[in-house]
């Protein structure tokens, strides 16, 4: 593969007009025909769709919701440093980068095929066939990317990978892992991950992905980032419910929450199962302060071959918890008012949607506060006072879901103080 840059600076000097027609493919299968902006990666038209129930998951069957899909899948303009990125590789637009890629992630079994090439899903996807480490090394501002004469790969996953978090697929061993790096805030979401997979190991909750620490040289500093496996296959792909709901008509009757359980249901996957994990991540969420599950970061798996929702996806992206962001831990009456970016504004009102609480022994967690708080003062440069209250905090949170599952409505907080 050549470098990056060079291969951007031919498209923008050659005399063919910026419009590319390419297939979006599902494997091997041609899905629908696209026009293509090649300067700004943009998916401007349908032209034809060709299967339509192989289009992605929300993108209906004419595919009208294709643009928008497509730019979801490429980096969020959000992410720190992606200017300065897309600036040194000379792309003018995430989508761009993400159109250098032909679309390939780590998530799916999509990509986009130029008209005038023959090429293959078994030698081009990433869960097979190894790609560089360039292009995440850059987004993830590693120190190798300042090497003088470095060849830039920009055929690599990390293109197609959303979030504000800066990170980048590795291969280790033969393994796919996601490493997430933030510098800010004592990159305590890297830690927070981790903190998560204790908390859920010691509840006995299996289907979670599994973080663990490594450190990362930036600037010539080390800091702690974390790397969780794969948990797509060949066989297997990821749908958020976002996707889920996008072309969904919900009924005014009916929450989102429960129409996003009645949509999976109708697609094969088992609405009692979806709704327990559901409930289980509201309580352990609400036990951590989570306040960014939103419909992106939660989803479900699907057989690409039977076209039918397996299960619910592990929970993963937990990073946002124990008010990493924030000066100011706020405790005991405070922590029934955090507004939250899910089904409810409010966090305590999440506690609404849950049917079946006893599914938790609080008992399990009976010294994890203190186990976060040493996961924290190991791995960053926190002060202890402030690890302490994040500590105090988990305990208090820990003591409100108790009184809610002994059947107080907490969000009801003026009939009980």
């Amino acid at each position: 593969m050549s470098d990056i840059r060079e291969e951007l600076q031919m498209k923008r000097k050659s005399p063919e007009p910026r419009t590319g027609f390419y297939v979006l493919k599902h494997k091997d299968k041609d899905v629908a025909m696209v026009q293509v902006d090649i300067g700004t990666g943009r998916l401007e038209y349908v032209l034809a769709v060709y299967l339509p129930e192989e289009l992605p998951f929300g993108c209906g069957p004419d595919g009208k919701y294709l643009p928008e899909w497509w730019k979801f899948r490429a980096i969020p303009n959000s992410r720190k440093g992606l200017r300065q990125v897309l600036s040194r590789i000379g792309a003018e637009t995430s989508q761009a980068l993400l159109l250098y890629s032909y679309g390939l992630s780590l998530t799916d079994h999509y990509w986009m095929q130029p008209v005038d090439r023959e090429l293959y899903w078994d030698d081009l996807n990433f869960y097979k066939n190894d790609f560089s480490e360039d292009l995440g090394n850059l987004l993830t501002d590693s120190e190798e990317t300042e090497r003088k004469g470095l060849k830039l790969s920009g055929l690599s996953p990390s293109a197609s990978v959303n979030g504000d978090m800066k990170k980048k697929w590795v291969i280790r061993d033969g393994v796919r892992f996601l490493l997430k790096v933030n510098i800010n805030h004592y990159s305590q979401q890297s830690v927070n991950e981790v903190i998560a997979c204790r908390m859920h190991e010691r509840l006995g909750w299996k289907n979670y992905v599994s973080y663990r620490l490594e450190t990362i040289k930036i600037g010539g500093l080390q800091y702690p980032c974390s790397l969780s496996p794969l948990f797509t296959s060949e066989k297997t792909e990821f749908v958020s419910a976002y996707q889920i709901l996008m072309d969904y008509k919900i009924s005014n009757a009916m929450s989102l929450y429960e129409a996003l359980i009645l949509r999976v249901s109708e697609k094969g996957a088992a609405a009692e199962k979806v709704r327990r994990q559901m409930e289980y991540t509201i309580m352990t969420d609400f036990i951590l302060s989570n306040t960014d599950r939103h419909l992106n970061n939660m989803g479900f798996l699907y057989d690409s071959e039977q076209r039918c929702l397996m299960d619910m996806a592990p929970i993963f992206d937990t990073g946002n918890i124990l008010f990493y962001d924030q000066d100011v831990i706020p405790h005991r009456k405070n922590l029934l008012d955090i507004e939250v970016n899910s089904f409810s504004r409010r966090e305590a009102e999440m506690l609404r949607y849950v049917r079946k609480g006893t599914a938790l022994d609080l008992s399990r967690l009976r010294d994890f506060p203190d186990e976060a708080k040493a996961l924290l003062l190991h791995n960053t440069e926190m002060p202890e006072e402030r690890a302490g209250e994040i500590a105090e905090m988990i305990r208090e949170k820990t003591e409100y879901l108790s009184m809610f599952l002994n059947g107080k409505k907490i969000w009801k907080r003026e009939r009980y103080w």
